[in-house]
């Protein structure tokens, strides 16, 4: 379950930074800069290099995970995030949720293994 996080996040985000490279805004609600399409292109092509292992994917969602809860939460409070990059109430939420989801993924991500392994060996 894990790798196949990694890999569509990872997919999703590659997405994100390639559109950015052309587009300033999304619907209006997400708007690109060059801070923003550096990082979405990082965790995109990091997330699909993830995606090959468990090992890797998990600490991949884990670290993934506690950084975009962090940036959301940062991103209400501090919208221009000391002027580094505008961060919009939308974006913010989006964080929050792959946020949610990547800690979800990379915290039971063992222990759904070891219940399949134990369930296997009775």
């Amino acid at each position: 379950m894990v790798q196949r996080f990694a890999g569509i996040v990872g997919a999703l985000f590659l997405l994100l930074g390639i559109i950015g490279l052309f587009m300033h805004d999304l619907f209006g609600l997400i708007h690109f800069d060059g801070v923003h399409n550096t990082v979405h292109l990082i965790i995109g092509a990091a997330g699909l290099l993830a995606a090959g292992s468990e090992t890797n994917a998990t600490w991949y969602a884990r670290i993934v995970g506690f950084v975009y809860v962090l940036l959301g939460i940062v991103g209400f409070a501090l919208p221009d995030l000391f002027g580094a990059m505008h961060l919009e109430t939308a974006e913010n939420v989006l964080h929050l949720v792959v946020g949610a989801l990547a800690l979800f993924a990379g915290f039971t991500a063992q222990r759904i293994q070891v219940v399949t392994i134990r369930s296997k060996s009775n």
